[in-house]
């Protein structure tokens, strides 16, 4: 078997990493309250962006949620819950986690429909990951960036003609509800020239998600895609990772050097969810 030493060196580079977390001493904080989505906990020493569970030990109603570190005020540490809190109490312990978050990543992506946390929704097992990367990608310095030279065709005439699009541009598409955006946009799935789609369903109900999967985007349009859905039950902070999982999906497939098209589907409600998260931490 031939190894890859670039892969085998990111990889082993961040279990070094997670072995020095997991070798530091942890630092248990305690739960103090709970306003609207906002945990704060005192005691825990924990950076920005990290994630952290917490813990009810109750031996009648034992609940674990995990949570991330949003902003701290003093010796008081502010949490925003991946998931559902219920069965959370006063005084549950907080233990920042180990691991480093990263996402899998790899071809075995394709045809797929995965959550905000690469976890599988569609009922075909679980995923093989060839690579493990951070959340957040490198930035790219703007003087490398390529020149927009070269249209794609995104197989919808109207568009050709009339807006044409280049390949590495960004377009948003808006309209009022219920004229036909998400039909136009299984429509760029299905035929745009490109090696693969990367599809983000964020903050859409539950129903549509399904509906966009099985009768917009179809059998055919999935095969070359990968689909990131975050509902609109889902908590904010999980509606915000699905969006940036997408968006870093897209990234590791162009460093691969896949043509990829990206859509979200849709950034007003990723918006809003970065709107309920910074209400619920004090911002105004």
């Amino acid at each position: 078997m031939r190894l890859d030493r670039t892969s085998f060196a990111k990889r082993l580079g961040g279990y070094a990493e997670a072995t020095l977390l997991a070798g530091a001493p942890i630092l248990e904080g305690r739960l103090l309250r709970m306003v609207g989505l906002t945990l704060e906990a005192e005691g825990l020493r924990a950076a920005m962006g990290s994630r952290c569970m917490v813990i009810n030990d109750d031996s009648y109603h034992p609940v674990q949620v995990e949570a991330e570190v949003m902003g701290f005020s003093g010796s008081k540490v502010f949490l925003m819950p991946v998931g559902s809190v219920a069965g959370i109490a006063p005084g549950a312990r907080v233990v920042p986690l180990a691991d480093t978050g990263r996402l899998p990543m790899g071809m075995s992506m394709l045809g797929r429909v995965l959550d905000g946390a690469g976890r599988a929704l569609d009922g075909k097992g679980g995923m093989k990951a060839e690579d493990w990367v951070p959340m957040d990608g490198p930035t790219i310095n703007p003087l490398k960036r390529e020149p927009i030279s070269e249209p794609l065709d995104v197989g919808i005439r109207c568009i050709n003609g009339l807006l044409t699009v280049g390949r590495g541009q960004r377009l948003g598409l808006f309209a009022g509800t219920g004229v036909g955006k998400s039909v136009l946009l299984g429509m760029m799935t299905r035929f745009t020239e490109a090696d693969i789609i990367v599809v983000g369903l964020i903050g859409e109900r539950g129903r549509e998600v399904k509906e966009f999967i099985e009768h917009i985007l179809g059998e055919e349009g999935l095969k070359r895609s990968v689909v990131v859905a975050s509902p609109a039950d889902d908590a904010p902070l999980m509606r915000l990772r699905a969006a940036m999982y997408c968006t870093r999906i897209a990234e590791y497939f162009r460093d691969k050097g896949k043509n990829v098209l990206l859509l979200m589907d849709s950034l007003t409600r990723f918006a809003q969810a970065q709107r309920e998260i910074a209400l619920a931490i004090g911002e105004t």
